[in-house]
Parts: structure tokens; C-alpha cells; sequence
């Protein structure tokens, strides 16, 4: 589309800011919210944010381009209120564990929606409340101007301001008006130029956590499900995510060291048999089981804390098996007149002797040899010249 392709005016970019809104801020939610919270979109709310011990936010995403959608007399400011009295009504929510949030694009304000804001306690909130029943039906007992009201605003700003005080007081003193300082996603810029990441990665890291958020919710929508994610979840993306980018550290192993019992049980494993086709002995058949043991551990421990991104493995084994396979020509070639025993004898030692990074870590000694297990073990890769038909020879007592 170029510069000069009409649109309509206003309604469509109103309309897509709103909705890349509600991933925003559900980011930044996401971003701040503590250990075991749940955040959602369009479950509760526009977004919403549990946390484990009881206490709710919900939140109104308002995209504003121009107009103030909390002015004393704007209709989705009185509709989000009443909506939400709704749900304190049918008792949806506890009003006294919910923060009610509306969230706008930009900086906006109001006399009602301010003092409102300000209302952190049931008299300011009912002083807030009677300030706005002056302003918008007149002074009691007459109320000379409440019924000049619009019939489309009346409609939402008469439940509000009628309400019994146990169910209005209540969501007035936890409700909250939000703005974007200068942009939703400047300010989401801002959350993560406070962490520990260095400056020039500040954009990346926000880009990947808004494409995932979006991704995570897009994926649940896609198959029916409500769209909440865990913050745990998203944390260990982050955590995983940053630290591939923008670290450069040894990996620490944190592997238990495995028992006697413990590796000759894994004595049938396809890996070990593939190390019998090249007849290695029994002692460095269990120094490779506990290679593997660690490795397998310690793969499965990172990735959890997010030390590690899962795509790092994918790229390690990959990497792995590239060196496997130049490794065996280059073996195969060097020692062509030797037996083939002997041959997988060097192709194995050429693999156990290389040494790679992991995301740009160093990882421990065992964690290499142990991840080419890992590959000889779904029989990726193999030692002896013809590991597939030896092992099936292996498996049938040598029947064809």
C-alpha cells in the first residue's frame, strides 16, 4: 500500500491501535506481575491479571488518536464502569480484591475520572461519587440537569451513580486511570530498560516478547481455548531469551553424580550397543552412560530455568551432527585399509575430543560426549561404518 492509497478516515487505525493495544499491555502485565500469576486477554476483561493470593486487575484498553475516552461525559468511560458493576452485581468478582484499571493510549484526564482516580478510600470515594452526581444531574434534592443527559449516556451513567454504596464504593476506591506516558509500547520499552539488559538489546528482547505473547494467545484462540498465560511461563521465556542474547558465562552443571545401579540399567540402551559394535570396554561404556545421564539432566534443568533456549539445542544437535558426519569421512578415508571395528574406534574418539559452545557458553566436560549419545541413541548418528544393519544383526543374533 503506498502513502497514496485512500482509507477510511479514523475508523480503521482507531480500531487496529485498539486491539495491538490489548497485546501491549498484556505484555507489560505479563512482565511485572509476580510468581504464579495468571494474566489473560479478553477472558475477564480486555486483559485481566490474577495473582495466587486472590487479588484481580482488570483492565480497559482505550485507544485514543484524538478524543478522550474519560471525559466527564465520554460514553466508554460510563459503560466500563457499569459494566464492571455488573459483574459486582452478579458477583463475578470480589470489588475489594480487584484493581479496576482503564488504560489509555496516550495522556488524558478528567475532573470525574481523576478524582476518582484519587479515591483510594470509601469517604473520598464517596465525596468522588456525590462531585460527580453535581456535575452531571444537578444539585440534590432538585437535580435540574440530570434529565438533559443524552439518553445514550444516561443509560450507563445513571446505574453507576444509583448504585447501593456497598457494590459502587468499593470498585470507586480500587479503580485506576492509566496512561501511556508518550506510547504503550515506548513505555514497554521503558519496563525493560530498567532490567539487567544491555541498551543496544532493549529492542530485540521487546520485539520477541510481544511476538510471543501474541503467538501464545493467537495459538489458544485458534483451538477454542481461553486466551491465559502464565507469567511463569513467559518468565522462563524471557529469562531463556535474554540470556542467549546477551550473556556470555559458563554454563554450571548441576547433574547429580549417578550410582553404579543407576548406569547399568541403562546398559541396553541403543547408544551402549552401538559402543559393544565397536567393542570398547565396560568401564568406558559406563563413563559414557554417566555422560549421558548429565547431559540429559542438565539439558532438561537449563532449558526449565531458562538458561538455555530450546532452540539452541536444536541448533547444538544439528551442529553435532554435521561434526559427526565430517568427522567420519575424514576418519573413514585417513584408516580405509583398517577393520571396520577399528574404523568406528576413530570415528568415535574424533567425536569425544570435540568441544563447542552452547549459546555462547562453555559448557562442562561431560556435556558434549553426552549429547552425541544422545544422537547415537535415536541412531542419528553412529560409530561403526554400518551401525544400522550391525545393531539390527545385534538385535536378531545375527539373523538377517
Amino acid at each position: 500500500m503506498s502513502s497514496a492509497t485512500p482509507q477510511v478516515p479514523a475508523v480503521a487505525p482507531a480500531q487496529a491501535l485498539g486491539f495491538s493495544l490489548q497485546y501491549t499491555r498484556l505484555t507489560a502485565l505479563l512482565l511485572q506481575a509476580g510468581v504464579g500469576t495468571y494474566c489473560s486477554l479478553e477472558v475477564l476483561d480486555d486483559v485481566a491479571q490474577q495473582s495466587v493470593d486472590g487479588e484481580t486487575r482488570l483492565v480497559q484498553t482505550k485507544s485514543s488518536l484524538g478524543d478522550n475516552p474519560v471525559s466527564d461525559r465520554a460514553i466508554p468511560f460510563w459503560k466500563t464502569l457499569c459494566n464492571w458493576l455488573k459483574l459486582i452485581e452478579r458477583g463475578d468478582i470480589d470489588p475489594k480484591k480487584t484493581v479496576f484499571e482503564i488504560y489509555v493510549s496516550r495522556q488524558v484526564g478528567g475532573d470525574i475520572v481523576d478524582s476518582f482516580h484519587a479515591a483510594n478510600s470509601t469517604e473520598k470515594a464517596r465525596s468522588a461519587l456525590d462531585s460527580a452526581r453535581t456535575r452531571l444531574w444537578g444539585t440534590p434534592p432538585t437535580q435540574e440537569i440530570r434529565r438533559r443527559l443524552p439518553a445514550g449516556l444516561a443509560r450507563f451513567v445513571d446505574p453507576v451513580l444509583s448504585a447501593p454504596e456497598e457494590l459502587v464504593i468499593p470498585m470507586i476506591v480500587g479503580f485506576r486511570l492509566e496512561c501511556a506516558s508518550t506510547s504503550p509500547s515506548a513505555d514497554l520499552q521503558g519496563l525493560l530498560t530498567n532490567a539487567p539488559i544491555s541498551p543496544n538489546r532493549v529492542h530485540d528482547v521487546r520485539d520477541k516478547l510481544c511476538g510471543w505473547v501474541k503467538h501464545q494467545v493467537d495459538s489458544r484462540l485458534e483451538k477454542a481455548v481461553p486466551a491465559v498465560i502464565s507469567r511463569d511461563d513467559f518468565h522462563r521465556e524471557y529469562t531463556a531469551y535474554v540470556t542467549r542474547i546477551d550473556r556470555d558465562t559458563i554454563l554450571r552443571s548441576f547433574a547429580p553424580r549417578f550410582s553404579e545401579d543407576e548406569k547399568d540399567a541403562e546398559m541396553s540402551r541403543d547408544f551402549v550397543q552401538q559402543l559393544e559394535m565397536i567393542e570398547l570396554g565396560y568401564e568406558d561404556k559406563l563413563g559414557a552412560i554417566s555422560d549421558y545421564l548429565r547431559a540429559c539432566y542438565d539439558r532438561t534443568y537449563w532449558s526449565k530455568t531458562g538458561e538455555v533456549h530450546e532452540e539452541s539445542f536444536i541448533d547444538l544437535d544439528d551442529a553435532l551432527h554435521r561434526t559427526w558426519r565430517n568427522v567420519k569421512q575424514e576418519k573413514l578415508l585417513e584408516h580405509r585399509d583398517r577393520a571396520p571395528v577399528e574404523q568406528g574406534q576413530f570415528v568415535y574418539t574424533g567425536c569425544m575430543q570435540h568441544r563447542t559452545q552452547v549459546q555462547g557458553m562453555v559448557p562442562p566436560d561431560h556435556f558434549i560426549p553426552g549429547c552425541f549419545h544422545r544422537l547415537a541413541d535415536d541412531m542419528s548418528i553412529g560409530w561403526h561404518p554400518d551401525y544400522r544393519n550391525a545393531l539390527a544383526r545385534k538385535r536378531t543374533g545375527g539373523q538377517p
